[in-house]
């Protein structure tokens, strides 16, 4: 049974410097490289859900919230501030009914990481 009307999602976000958002997602987020298009890279996030990070445009990390699905939000929080970023939490949210916690990546985009109460439908 289909979930929707579409086969995939593909969020885009414009960076100053490709090569150490690459490190930032690659590297320290572990994210897998789906494509290199040059001035995009595009990263496989879930089965069906991809990250593109592009220099070919002004970063504008206003307003944007980029957000990855994980149980193991603690860990990344560990991981995170061992690589030497700040992190703002973790903490809970009784009022979206979840864990989670940000950080930024090296445009100032804020990437949040959580775990929801309860699963998705």
């Amino acid at each position: 049974m289909a979930t929707g009307p579409f086969d995939s999602q593909i969020t885009f976000v414009y960076v100053a410097d490709l090569e150490r958002s690459a490190h930032f997602y690659g590297e320290l987020l572990g994210l897998d490289l789906a494509r290199d298009q040059g001035a995009c890279l595009i990263y496989h996030v879930s089965d069906s859900a991809y990250l593109g990070v592009c220099n070919h445009r002004p970063s504008q990390p206003e307003g944007t919230i980029i957000t990855l699905i994980s149980d193991d939000v603690d860990g990344w929080v560990e991981r995170l501030v061992a690589a030497g970023l700040e992190v703002e939490g973790p903490k809970a949210s009784a009022r979206f009914e979840l864990y989670h916690c940000f950080v930024h990546d090296p445009d100032g985009h804020k990437v949040e990481i959580q775990r929801f109460d309860t699963p998705l439908a």
